[in-house]
């Protein structure tokens, strides 16, 4: 239940959504972001976020 987690409420991004921009080659936040949208609204997700790709790229 874990990766339906949502990270991002002003986009509604999850966990998952993450991760599966990982699993199709994103290799950074920026890279992340671009293909989510994931902090582009408030941005009050940011750091969070960047912590959650940096665990999941390692």
């Amino acid at each position: 239940m874990e990766n339906i987690k949502v990270v991002c409420s002003c986009l509604n991004v999850t966990v998952q959504d993450i991760t599966n921009a990982i699993e199709n080659g994103a290799k950074s936040f920026e890279e992340v972001q671009a293909v989510t949208k994931v902090g582009t609204g408030c941005g009050k997700c940011i750091d969070s976020v960047k912590e959650l790709v940096a665990e999941l790229l390692v």
